[in-house]
């Protein structure tokens, strides 16, 4: 009995324009290794990303619809970067994780073989400051995460 190499691939869309490879990427291989392809958007939880005790001119639940409708745009833009490849767009709210933790949880659910992410490839005092969402998912995964670094 043969086993495909990947069988279920996650690709993770938050909007910004460096998703457009990764996500193009993630559905080359998906027609390539005939394995499912799911493209996934997390809303933040708006009271945990927040809760810096500052006074807000939106309630989380506001802001969380507005992330919401984003990731309903990026999950449009993403459809057609995947130019035809079978896949299934979800949008999932974070419900209390930060958004790491909420892609591993998502792509366990989904059985995920396979991460795909884009990341900005910073370094130095910016990567300090903004850290990571790609690195976190890296170091916390049950399964292999690809980095598709942006390129201007």
């Amino acid at each position: 009995m043969e086993t495909r190499m990947y069988q279920h691939i996650v690709v993770t869309t938050d909007g910004t324009d460096i998703d457009h490879a990764a996500v193009r990427h993630a559905a080359g291989l998906s027609r390539t290794l005939n394995a499912t392809l799911t493209l996934l958007h997390i809303i933040p939880d708006a009271h945990r990303e927040l809760s810096s005790g500052t006074a807000l001119s939106v309630s989380a639940e506001q802001t969380e619809q507005a992330w919401a409708r984003q990731g309903e745009a990026a999950l449009h833009d993403g459809q057609l970067d995947a130019a035809g490849a079978p896949l299934l767009a979800l949008q999932r709210p974070a419900l209390g994780l930060d958004v790491p933790h909420a892609i591993l949880r998502e792509a366990a659910a989904l059985n995920a073989d396979l991460i795909v992410m884009a990341t900005h490839g910073r370094a130095g005092l910016a990567h300090f400051i903004l850290g990571s969402v790609a690195e976190r998912v890296v170091h916390a995964a049950d399964v292999p995460v690809l980095l598709i670094r942006h390129s201007p």
